[in-house]
This record gives C-alpha cells, structure tokens and sequence, in this order.
C-alpha cells in the first residue's frame, strides 16, 4: 500500500502530470515540424514548471525526512545527501537562485520573491 501523500507531494505530483501533458505537446510540435521558437518556448516553460516541483519537493523534504533526520541525530548525513541532491538543481542554488513565497509554502502578496543570497565559492 503506498503512504499518505503530503499535500505538497500531491501538488507536486499535479504539477508532474501537467508537465507530462506539456511534454506530449512538445513532441507533437516537433513531430509535425513547427516553428523552432514555439517549440522553445514551450519547452522553457515546460523546464519552469519542473524547476517548481523541485522546490516543492525540496520545502515537503525539509519539512519530513530533514527535520526527521535532525532530529535523530542524523543532521550531517541529511546536510550531505541534500548538498548532493542540490548541486543538480541550478534554479535553487545558482547564482539567480528564486524560491517565491507560495514554493515556500507562505502567502504570497503581489508575488513577492525572496533571493537566495550568492554564495561564496568552496
């Protein structure tokens, strides 16, 4: 039997399908040979959508599995294994990185956006 899915794994599994949907879409337009700049821009839109899964699931991890992690004493070993994950996600930890108010699971007024400060070099 598969667990209890948190809302935000169920709003990010949503959101998945939407991309899945997207991604038929894309290959349908290239298929039929439509205009290259269409196909682009469907396909950044397509990168955006997944990019906010991501932060999704990364807000639903530190609020599960970290804080569990934390918690028993596992702290540095859940810090090594999201270090690891991270540095495949560019849109949460380069130097433009943007986690809105609503990825952040807080109310959002007019969209605000909170920068994630650029870090030094290691």
């Amino acid at each position: 039997m598969m667990a209890e899915l948190t809302d935000r794994k169920r709003d990010a599994l949503n959101r998945l399908k939407t991309v899945r949907g997207h991604l038929d879409g894309i290959i349908r337009m290239v298929e039929s040979d439509a205009y290259c700049v269409d196909v682009m821009k469907q396909v950044s839109a397509t990168q955006s959508s997944l990019e906010r899964v991501n932060r999704i699931m990364l807000h639903n991890h530190l609020e599960t599995c970290f804080t569990d992690a934390v918690m028993t004493g596992q702290g540095q070993a859940a810090i090594e294994e999201l270090i690891g994950a991270l540095k495949f996600s560019p849109a949460l930890t380069g130097p433009t990185a943007r986690i809105t108010a609503a990825a952040a699971g807080e109310p959002s007024e007019g969209g605000a956006v909170a920068e994630v400060p650029e870090r030094e070099p290691a």
